[in-house]
C-alpha cells in the first residue's frame, strides 16, 4: 500500500501467523493487533500478509489528504511511519469517525470536521509527546466576528453547518477559528450550533401543532431519534416530557 496521502488505522484482528512491513525495513509479526494503530506517511508504504484466526477482523483507516495552506499545527509530513503503537486519544477520535461514517453515532458535518482536525492534533502528540503546544490566540473573536457567527447560525439552524462554513466567514483558518470561538463564547462551535439547535426546538415544541419530527427536521437533526438523543443530553429531559411540561405550567 502506498499512496498519495498519508494512512492511518486502527486494527482489529488477531492472526495466527503474518508479517508487515513499512518502507521494507520497520517490521513486525504480531499476532494480537487488535486496538493497535498503524501510521503511514505520503511517500511510505505498508506491506504484509496474514493469516487471520477464526474471528472476525477488521481495520478502520482514514487517508490523510496533504494540507494546502491551513494550519502549520496540523502539518503532519514530517511525522515517521508507526507500525502497532497504542494511543487511547486517537483510538478514541477514529472509533468516532467511525461512528460518523456508519451511522452509528453523531452524524453531523460541523463534528465530523471537528473530529478530523482533533485526529490530526493528536497524531502529532501522539508521535512526539513534547511537542510543545501551539502559542495561545490572544484574545477570541471581535464583536462583529461573533456577530456574522450567530447570524449564520440562526439564518440556517435547519441546515447542516460546518466549521469550515464558520471559519471562512471570519477569515480564519479551521483550527484556529475553533480556539477564538471557544475563547470568546465558552463552548466549541460545534457546542455551541447544538445548544442552538435545542434552543430553536424549545420555542418549536410550544406549537403543538408539530411534531417531533417536524421540530426536528426544523432545526437541522435528520430526524426525531436524533432530535431525542441530544435534547435529553443537553436538557435533561426528552422533547415529548418537555413539551408536556411547559403545557402544563
Amino acid at each position: 500500500m502506498k499512496g498519495e496521502a498519508a494512512y492511518l488505522a486502527l486494527h482489529d484482528f488477531v492472526r495466527s501467523d503474518g508479517e508487515t512491513t513499512i518502507n521494507g525495513g520497520s517490521r513486525s509479526t504480531l499476532t494480537d493487533v487488535r486496538d493497535k494503530l498503524t501510521f503511514v506517511p505520503v511517500g511510505s508504504s505498508a506491506e504484509g500478509w496474514n493469516c487471520f484466526k477464526g474471528r472476525v477482523s477488521s481495520v478502520f483507516a482514514v487517508h490523510l489528504a496533504p494540507l494546502s495552506s491551513d494550519q502549520y499545527a496540523n502539518d503532519i509530513s514530517n511525522i515517521p511511519p508507526s507500525l502497532y503503537f497504542e494511543n487511547s486519544n486517537l483510538k478514541s477520535t477514529l472509533q468516532k469517525l467511525q461512528g460518523v461514517l456508519d451511522g452509528s453515532g453523531i452524524v453531523d458535518r460541523a463534528y465530523a470536521e471537528t473530529l478530523g482536525l482533533l485526529l490530526l492534533w493528536e497524531l502529532r502528540h501522539a508521535v512526539d509527546p513534547k511537542y510543545s503546544q501551539l502559542k495561545p490566540v490572544r484574545g477570541g473573536l471581535t464583536v462583529l466576528q461573533l456577530k456574522r457567527i450567530k447570524e449564520f447560525v440562526g439564518v440556517h439552524i435547519s441546515k447542516g453547518i460546518g466549521i469550515s462554513e464558520l471559519a471562512n466567514l471570519v477569515e480564519l483558518s479551521q483550527f484556529h477559528f475553533i480556539r477564538a470561538f471557544k475563547s470568546s463564547v465558552g463552548l466549541s462551535p460545534y457546542q455551541y450550533v447544538l445548544s442552538a439547535r435545542i434552543g430553536v426546538a424549545k420555542e418549536m415544541l410550544s406549537k403543538r401543532e408539530l411534531s417531533i419530527a417536524d421540530v426536528a427536521l426544523g432545526v437541522g437533526f435528520r430526524d426525531a431519534s436524533q432530535l431525542n438523543r441530544v435534547f435529553r443530553k443537553l436538557v435533561g429531559v426528552t422533547p415529548t416530557a418537555f413539551r408536556r411540561e411547559s403545557g402544563s405550567r
